[in-house]
Parts: structure tokens; C-alpha cells; sequence
């Protein structure tokens, strides 16, 4: 009879929730204009009541959903529509960008080499002062003077400061025409000194103040290495190319002994000098310079990505990435913005390197970001990027909500369709009404009156749109005015509800016994679902009991004391000599089955180990999976309760066993 009579119980109480489920609804909010009017209104607080797409609902109303969204390139299709690649490899690894030739020579660097007078040589020698030195002179004159005498200058560099890898790929000495004598034309030709020299023992005869040159007037290759042609009294710099003479020093192919600059057959030659700046010169810039560019053995390829929209205006928040960077190598990657494709000047300059490996980034919001990969090797090691990832937040292009079919009865007419609603420059709310449960639906707009739509059931389609996904619409409320027949003056529901739990409280009182034994106890979550239960009452239709207890809980607290009461909870059905005694916490029911006087105690004993499981299974109860694989070991707490607990003197601990 126990048995029996529990599942008598939980009939009687779900056929009651039936009864009384149209004035629990959460929402619309039903209320009267009138006698014979009703108003609905649906302020979208309870998503549950609604079906959305790409919306938010929520107590401030209805709006475009904040989506956070990305964009990854991680395969091979993904990197191949980069607007271009150079030396880049994207099929020998897939989802790998590689280098394709690590044995390139690396870019051509360039470099001035203008020593100081410490480190640099340089002398003229003159024929008419065949044993003076020169080499504090401010000048390095060059070209025939009267009788027979002529001047060359001399000129040696110190070691070139290249790195130890690099290739010579040009090198040019300039010197700086200062000193003007006269106007006539010379050709100026460059040559190799054949023989070492010093900058203050060097004179027309003399290779260092002891030794004699080979020749008067210096030992050098006759073969000019460069000439410059016509000179005459334009100042400035001028330039030999003297490459395969400084390429040959730097690889030691030929020794270094420096430079001859002379007039070309200065023996024959007309009258004719020039003056050019030496390293004493006090001007430094105007000094002898060699102008080098070389490169060094490293590989760089470079992937620029096609530009990546983002659907709409949005706010670009991070670009990450994955690269694996052996020792010696590297990745660098930069990014820029812009409203536009193909790319235009009104894109933003490319952004420093990023660091390793990405960061949030904060720029204006724009539609598109490009980003730039740079990847180098010294070696022939590569290194390899997997993936690049940007991020961005922005609204919903557009979204909709639906309601739940809303049928008063019995209903007369549909009125005045109400949308409080704003919407910005930019962005749209549109409505339609369905009157066949959403299989069509016809346009309406706010203001709109519905009395010729059918009368049935209706339900309401609201979407929302915007041009600037920064920007979004929003709906406050909707309302809707409706007719019914003097027959719906009264709520017979109200009335159904109290003669039916009228009926049993007179079985509860019918059925009291004197003594209490708890015989079942169950725990149902507050989404209906029943995690657990002990003892020979639990119920063999879990979830049918769990989703009635939650809908009788929500009746009593919402009918029963009305909107005028202060809200209660409900706490016990008693019928013939079995009780049933229900206490609610924060996502949780525990709805306790006996007979007999229960204990005085007895609620807040069970409030207490209920408060308990909560406090213990939280984490996993809160959001359960659904599995009872998951609830550990509840079901000997939930016995433990039922054997014991319910009567204890003192409950010490709220949860006995695992806690």
C-alpha cells in the first residue's frame, strides 16, 4: 500500500500542475486593461520562453549578440591564398610555412667606411719636392704642374669593418673635390700600390723616409682598376669603382697596399691640378670614404596574408601564433588595418614586430586586417610557422527572436501590437505575426492594430539589424492587446486549483498518523532532472515526479499568495498516512516521503543536509552532466539521511559520509 499510495500522490499533484499550468508562465506577463481586455507582454528576461538566433535576452530586454569570433590560418589551402609569397615553401611539411631555398645570400647591406685620420693613410707625392712628405696635409692634390713636375696621391684604408661571413657585392671610393686651381678637364684614374708605404715617410722617392721606390713617383699596377673622365671645377664627391681591388683585399686574393690616384698619363698631360680632401682635413665629412654593400649567408622569405574580413566593422582584439624558431633563426609578423580591398592608402601603416608568439593588440575598428610573416635563417635550418590566428569582437549582422505560441481563452480579438524598442542610425527592428505556429508569417510593425488577424493562437517574430556591427538595436518590450468573451471575465483556473488541493489536504488530514518514518527520499535538480534517491519510495517515473514537484513548487509560491503575498515555499502534501516534505535550496529540491507526526525538526534538518549537499556536490550538481556516474557517492549520503539523519538529536555534519 506504501508504494502505491506514493505514486497515487505524485499522480493527484501532476494532474493538479496541469490544470494549473497557463498562470504560472513566466512570460508574457498576462494583466487587464479592461474587464473584457488583456494585455501581454513579453519583456524577454526568461530565454527559455523564447526561440533566438544571434541575440542576447536578458532583464534589459533583447539585442544584437557580442560575438567573439577569429580568424585561423593553419593548413595548406588556408596560407596558399596569401596575396604573395616570397621564397616560401607550404607543401614539404603541411600546415607549415617554410622557407624554400635556405642557401640565399641575405639582403645587400650598405655601409659608409670613413675612417679617422688615427686609422686612416693617406700622402700626395710631388715631383718638385721629390724627398717631402706630405702626410699632414689637408689635401691630396693630383695633375701636372709647370716644368715638368707632377702630383699623385696615395691612399691605404684599415681593416674593413664587415663581418667575418660577408660577401663584398660593391665598394666605391669617393673623394671630396674641395680645392680648385683651375677649370681645365682631367680624366682621374685609380690603381693598385704595388709596394708597402707609410702615411709620414712617403715622398716622391721614397716608398717610408728609407727605402726607394721602384720606380719615382710610386710603385703601382699601370692598369687602371676605375677612371673618372673630365673633371674640371665642379666640387663635391666623386666616385671610382674600385669592387674587384677591395673584393680581392677582402678575401686576400691580392695584398692590400692601397690606392694611387693620378692623372691618367700624367708624364704627357697638359698643365692641370685638382685638390681633394684628405683625412686631416678639419672637415670630417669631407674625408675619403669607401662606400661598401655586401651581404652575409642568411635566407628570408615572406608570406603576406590576404586581407581578413571580419564580417562587418568590429574590433580587432589579438593576433596570435605557433612557430617553432631553432637557435639562430627567426619570426617576425606584423599587422595593419583598414576598411577597403584591395589595400589603399587609407590602410594603416604596418605595426611594429609583435613578440613571440602574439599579443592583444588595440587599433580603431576597421572591416580587414592583413598581417606580414618574415622568416629567416643564417643556416640551412628553417624555421616553421603553424598557425597565425587574429581575433575580433563585433554584433550580429542581424538576429531574431520567436516566441512561444500565446492562445487566451476564449479569446475574441487581437488588438494594438506595441514594440518599445530603439534604433540607432544604422540599425533596423522589423515584426511579423504567425497565426499557424510559425509554418508562415506576415509583416506587422509597431502600432500596427491586429484585429483581422485570425482568431487562434499567435505567435511573434522580432529581428533586429544593423549596418555597424558596433552598434546594435534594442527591444525593451513587446505588447500585445486582445479581446475575450464575457465567458473569460473569471479564472476558473484559480478555482480548479483550490478545490483540487482543498481535496487534498481533507485526504491528508484523513490519512495523519501519530508516528513518523521516513520511507523515500529524493533529490531532483531545479531543471526537473532527478539526481538521486533512496529508500522503497523513490519513484519509477524519475523524471515525470521531478519536472511535477517543479512545476507545483513554482504554482504555490506564484498562485497561491499571489503577487500581493510576500512569496513562500512549499513544504509538505500530506495524504492518509504518507507525507510528503519538500525544501528547495539554491539548484537543488530534497523531497522527503514518511507517515506519521513528523518531527518538529524535521524541516530545518532537512534545509540543513540539503544545504550540505550543495556545499559538498556543488561543482558537479550546479551544472550536472546528467550521468550518476558523476554524482559520486550521493546515493550513501542520501541513505545515510534516510536511515538516520532525518532524526538525529544534533546534526553535527550536513553531509555524512563524502563530503
Amino acid at each position: 500500500m506504501g508504494r502505491r499510495w506514493s505514486l497515487a500522490l505524485v499522480g493527484a499533484i501532476l494532474l493538479g500542475a496541469v490544470f494549473l499550468a497557463p498562470i504560472v508562465r513566466a512570460d508574457p506577463a498576462i494583466s487587464r486593461a479592461a474587464a473584457d481586455e488583456g494585455v501581454a507582454e513579453w519583456r524577454f528576461s526568461n530565454p527559455a520562453n523564447y526561440s533566438a538566433s544571434d541575440l542576447d535576452l536578458g532583464p534589459a530586454g533583447a539585442s544584437l549578440a557580442w560575438l567573439s569570433l577569429s580568424h585561423r590560418d593553419t593548413t595548406r589551402s588556408d596560407f596558399s591564398l596569401a596575396s604573395s609569397l616570397a621564397n616560401i615553401d607550404l607543401v614539404r611539411t603541411a600546415g607549415r610555412v617554410l622557407l624554400a631555398d635556405t642557401s640565399q645570400a641575405g639582403p645587400v647591406q650598405n655601409l659608409t667606411f670613413q675612417p679617422d685620420p688615427a686609422s686612416m693613410a693617406d700622402d700626395f707625392l710631388y715631383a718638385g719636392g721629390s724627398n717631402q712628405n706630405y702626410g699632414n696635409a689637408a689635401q691630396l692634390f693630383v695633375g701636372n704642374w709647370s716644368n715638368g713636375t707632377w702630383t699623385r696621391s696615395i691612399l691605404q684604408f684599415p681593416a674593413l669593418p664587415l663581418p667575418a661571413n660577408a660577401t663584398i657585392v660593391s665598394a666605391s671610393l669617393e673623394l671630396y673635390y674641395s680645392f680648385v686651381i683651375n677649370a681645365t678637364p682631367m680624366d682621374i684614374s685609380v690603381h693598385a700600390v704595388t709596394s708597402n708605404w707609410t702615411e709620414f715617410g712617403s715622398t716622391w722617392n721614397s716608398a717610408d723616409g728609407l727605402a726607394p721606390w721602384n720606380a719615382a713617383g710610386g710603385d703601382f699596377d699601370p692598369a687602371a682598376v676605375a677612371t673618372v673622365a673630365g673633371i674640371t671645377n665642379g666640387t663635391g664627391w666623386y666616385g671610382w669603382n674600385v669592387t674587384s681591388l677591395v673584393a680581392g683585399w677582402w678575401t686576400s686574393a691580392v695584398p692590400d697596399e692601397g690606392l694611387m690616384v693620378r692623372q691618367v698619363s700624367d708624364t704627357t698631360a697638359t698643365m692641370g691640378q685638382k685638390g681633394f680632401s684628405s683625412s686631416e682635413d678639419p672637415n670630417a665629412t669631407r674625408r675619403p670614404r669607401l662606400q661598401l654593400a655586401y651581404t652575409t649567408p642568411s635566407s628570408h622569405g615572406r608570406l603576406l596574408s590576404a586581407p581578413i574580413t571580419a564580417g562587418g566593422l568590429a574590433q580587432w582584439t589579438g593576433l596570435w601564433w605557433n612557430a617553432t624558431v631553432p637557435s639562430g633563426t627567426n619570426v617576425t609578423l606584423r599587422f595593419r588595418t583598414g576598411d577597403s580591398v584591395p589595400v589603399d592608402a587609407t590602410w594603416s601603416p604596418w605595426s611594429v614586430p609583435l613578440p613571440i608568439f602574439g599579443m592583444p593588440i588595440a587599433v580603431p575598428p576597421t572591416h580587414y586586417l592583413q598581417y606580414l610573416l618574415d622568416l629567416f635563417t643564417p643556416s640551412a635550418t628553417s624555421p616553421s610557422v603553424q598557425d597565425v590566428t587574429a581575433t575580433f569582437t563585433r554584433y550580429a549582422i542581424s538576429g531574431s527572436v520567436e516566441t512561444e505560441e500565446f492562445a487566451p481563452n476564449p479569446l475574441l480579438s487581437w488588438g494594438l501590437l506595441t514594440i518599445n524598442a530603439t534604433a540607432p542610425i544604422g540599425t533596423s527592428v522589423t515584426a511579423a505575426y504567425s497565426s499557424d505556429n510559425g509554418t508562415s508569417w506576415l509583416p506587422t510593425s509597431s502600432g500596427q492594430d491586429l484585429s483581422a488577424a485570425l482568431v487562434r493562437g499567435i505567435r511573434l517574430q522580432i529581428t533586429l539589424a544593423t549596418n555597424d556591427t558596433l552598434v546594435t538595436p534594442r527591444i525593451e518590450s513587446v505588447t500585445l492587446r486582445y479581446r475575450l468573451s464575457s465567458a473569460a471575465l473569471g479564472n476558473p483556473a484559480v478555482g480548479w486549483g483550490i478545490a483540487f488541493f482543498a481535496f487534498l489536504t481533507l485526504l491528508v488530514l484523513l490519512r495523519l498518523r501519530r508516528h513518523f518514518a521516513a520511507t523515500g527520499l529524493l533529490l531532483i535538480h531545479t531543471d526537473g532532472r532527478v539526481v538521486g534517491n533512496a529508500g522503497v519510495d523513490g519513484p519509477r517515473d524519475e523524471v515525470a515526479t521531478s519536472a511535477m514537484l517543479t512545476l507545483v513548487h513554482q504554482f504555490v509560491r506564484d498562485s497561491f499568495q499571489g503577487p500581493q503575498g510576500t512569496g513562500g515555499e512549499l513544504k509538505s502534501f500530506q495524504v492518509d498516512d504518507k507525507e510528503l516534505t519538500i525544501a528547495k535550496g539554491a539548484f537543488l529540491y530534497l523531497a522527503l516521503v514518511g507517515k506519521g507526526t513528523k518531527p518538529r525538526a524535521l524541516a530545518s534538518r532537512l534545509v540543513k543536509f540539503l544545504s550540505g549537499l550543495e556545499t559538498a556536490y556543488g561543482p558537479r550538481l550546479e551544472k550536472w552532466d546528467g550521468l550518476r556516474s558523476s554524482t559520486g557517492d550521493l546515493e550513501a549520503d542520501l541513505s545515510w539521511f534516510l536511515r538516520k539523519g532525518y532524526h538525529a538529536i544534533a546534526l553535527r555534519r550536513a553531509v555524512r559520509y563524502h563530503a
